[in-house]
């Protein structure tokens, strides 16, 4: 007789806006916000920024302002590796420096408001784009310096207001960044040494991040540019598709194009406005097409997610108060909208809305098409104030971990679901066996984790878990355990599994 047990790996979250760029996380997370786990792990101190988080070997990294003046001006900026497990700094490693304030043209923070771009994370390397375009290679485990290019020094690129606030993309051995100069200014570097691989069309830097992702079967990098929207082939930096926004870029566009399906949505503040646009393939070309456009959904920072043809994000008005809305997002058409959510952001993690707002709480919604329909909430990040302590910063998530960031603190807080373990079967009566499942770290099982459960048998292991036998027995929890009994224990000899099924 033998016996086996399904457990989901951990998954990093190496990237800004996670693994895919699009926000999601499959991580199960506990949604019983209730006592102890809205306690955080650790909380501390971190000087200025609206960067947010990435997760991976038992590190967090993000960037920093820091030698602040009298006056509360920052003259350098540095990526920091915390712990993981405590939140202490494990390495700090200047990207930039300057006599004169690094960041100047304040709007979020008193007097500061420090970086903005997001580290990358790639076999035990960190990938920094500083506020002024100097690009790093980091060793992960101490911070040393690997290689680094200077894209204003070596290209001519330009550093415009309010300074470099997208992060850079790393997939198969190239880092992807907008690196502003007057001419093929999107440019793709090697990881390895930092050459340059390939430079591409003449496009103004914004504020946003690009994206990867497949669309119409072809992997595509997709810039949200001044002039509008650019799709790129990864490996080779060659034009796939463009398209011009319906609106005049103004002063800022900060949010990542997302993407559902062939649909690609764009958003701006300072009147710019919002626009979907669907991607045709046709003749073997792909050709963009306005969906629509419309001034009423302007996102001054936040990036939405998609779920189900639809888009959930934080828009006007531009303040803490700002909406949490649901609109259609082939046609635009609104589904809901909900007050003081701010300038935050939101995820899409174990199939719920995960929503940090500007005044810090941590939100956890259902993706409900119909009404906003809140599960639970409570205060992630202490003692906001406009001026110093609020919170843009996008969270992450790793094994069932959260870790969220404001321009003040850092905090991580543990919704993960433990893992199931199936102890060895009891013969009891000698006839009969009993099967007993408890999580593995000793905490009692959830009751809502009960009803989804499912003990599967088969005398083959080589099948497929999906052909294993559903047992039809009942699963009873006694003290935090859960027991299957009255078994048949006559040959032929089984194999179990325990199983939780979405």
């Amino acid at each position: 007789m033998s016996f086996t047990v399904f457990a989901a790996a951990a998954r990093d979250w190496p990237q800004y806006r996670g693994p895919n760029h699009d926000g999601v996380s499959t991580d199960r997370i506990n949604k019983n916000w209730i006592g102890s786990v809205t306690n955080p792990v650790w909380l501390v101190y971190l000087s200025n920024g609206l960067t947010s988080l990435t997760v991976s070997d038992g590190r967090v990294f993000t960037q920093v302002a820091s030698d602040l003046d009298t006056d509360g001006l920052a003259h350098k900026e540095s990526c920091v590796a915390l712990s993981a497990i405590n939140g202490s700094i494990l390495w700090s490693t200047e990207i930039d420096a300057s006599v004169a304030p690094l960041f100047p043209d304040l709007g979020v923070g008193f007097g500061d408001d420090g970086p903005r771009s997001t580290p990358v994370i790639e076999n035990g390397s960190v990938y920094v784009l500083s506020s002024y375009l100097k690009l790093y290679r980091l060793n992960a485990t101490n911070g040393a310096i690997v290689w680094n290019t200077n894209l204003v020094a070596a290209f001519g690129g330009s550093v415009i207001p309010w300074q470099s606030a997208a992060s850079p993309v790393v997939e198969n051995g190239l880092i992807y960044v907008n690196g502003n100069a007057p001419t093929s200014a999107l440019m793709a570097f090697s990881v390895t040494n930092g050459s340059l691989v390939w430079r591409s069309q003449n496009e103004n830097m914004t504020h946003s991040t690009p994206v990867l992702t497949t669309m119409n079967g072809l992997r595509q990098l997709i810039f949200a540019t001044q002039r509008g929207l650019v799709s790129l082939d990864p490996p080779t930096g060659n034009l796939l598709w463009r398209t011009n926004y319906p609106f005049s870029y103004s002063g800022s566009l900060a949010a990542s194009p997302a993407v559902y399906s062939n649909v690609v949505f764009v958003t701006g503040f300072y009147s710019q406005g919002s626009a979907a646009f669907e991607i045709l393939y046709t003749n073997a070309t792909q050709v963009p097409r306005l969906l629509w456009s419309s001034t009423a959904h302007q996102s001054h920072w936040a990036t939405p997610v998609c779920y189900q043809g639809c888009l959930f994000g934080q828009f006007t008005p531009d303040n803490a108060n700002a909406q949490l809305r649901c609109f259609d997002l082939w046609t635009g058409a609104p589904k809901w909208a909900t007050n003081n959510f701010g300038r935050g952001a939101v995820l899409l993690v174990d199939d719920h809305l995960l929503i940090v707002t500007e005044r810090g709480d941590l939100v956890l919604a259902k993706p409900n098409t119909n009404a906003y329909t809140e599960v639970a909430r409570f205060l992630a990040m202490p003692d906001y104030y406009d001026a110093t302590n609020k919170c843009w910063n996008a969270p992450a998530v790793c094994d069932g971990k959260v870790y969220v960031r404001s321009t003040s603190y850092a905090a991580a807080f543990d919704l993960s679901v433990p893992d199931l373990q199936l102890d060895s079967p009891e013969r009891v009566p000698e006839d009969k066996l009993q099967l007993t499942i408890r999580t593995a770290n000793g905490t009692p099982v959830d009751s809502n984790r009960v009803p989804i459960m499912e003990v599967r048998a088969s005398t083959d292991l080589t099948l497929s878990a999906a052909q294993w036998t559903k047992l039809t027995d009942t699963l009873t929890l006694t003290n935090g355990i859960v027991r299957v009994t009255n078994l048949d224990a006559t040959p032929p000899h089984r194999f179990f599994i325990v199983a939780e099924p979405k």
